[in-house]
C-alpha cells in the first residue's frame, strides 16, 4: 500500500491519508523539465495519480526500483485483474496561466483553476461545465472538461 496525504505546515500536522494498494499502481519515469521538475515519477492507480521528485537521480533510481519491485511482487500474490482505466496525474498549477482547451481564458485570483478529473488538463469554468461519473475516482460524479464529456457521451458513459 502507498499512503499519501499527510502534510506538515509550520510545525503542525495535517493527516488526510489516503490508501492506495500496490496492486493497482503502476510508475512511469518522467523527464526533467526545467530546474524545478527533476528526479521525478509518476504514480499511476485508477484511483488517483500524482508526480513524485526525488533529492537526485540516483534516488530517483532506487525509488522506482524498490516500488516496481513491491507492486510486482503485489501483483503475483494478487488474484486481481490488473486494470486499464488509470486517473490522470494532474498538470501542476504553475504549468498554466491561460485555460488549456479554448486559451482565451487567463487565470487569475478571481479566476479560477479548474482541473480535469479525466485528462488531468487544468481548465476554465467554461469549458468544463459538466460532471462524469468516474467510478474508480469517486462515488460521485466529477468535473471533467468539455473534450472529455464529448467523448465519453460517445461511448455511451456520460452522465
Amino acid at each position: 500500500v502507498i499512503v499519501y496525504g499527510t502534510i506538515i505546515i509550520h510545525r503542525k500536522k495535517y493527516n488526510n491519508m489516503h490508501l492506495l494498494p500496490l496492486d493497482e499502481v503502476r510508475i512511469v519515469a518522467l523527464d526533467d523539465i526545467g530546474p524545478e521538475r527533476q528526479n521525478g515519477w509518476q504514480i499511476i492507480s485508477p484511483r488517483k495519480s500524482f508526480n513524485v521528485y526525488a533529492a537526485n537521480g540516483s534516488e530517483k533510481s532506487e525509488w522506482i526500483q524498490h516500488l516496481n519491485t513491491c507492486i510486482e511482487g503485489c501483483q503475483r500474490k494478487s488474484a486481481k485483474k490488473v486494470t486499464t482505466e488509470l486517473a490522470p496525474a494532474w498538470i501542476p498549477d504553475d504549468a498554466a496561466t491561460h485555460c488549456m482547451i479554448c486559451s482565451k481564458v487567463k487565470f487569475s485570483a478571481v479566476v479560477r483553476k479548474h482541473h480535469c478529473r479525466r485528462c488531468g488538463k487544468i481548465v476554465c469554468s467554461n469549458c468544463s461545465t459538466k460532471r462524469l461519473l468516474l467510478a474508480s475516482q469517486s462515488a460521485e460524479p466529477v468535473r471533467v472538461c468539455d473534450p472529455c464529456f464529448a467523448e465519453a457521451s460517445v461511448r455511451g458513459s456520460a452522465m
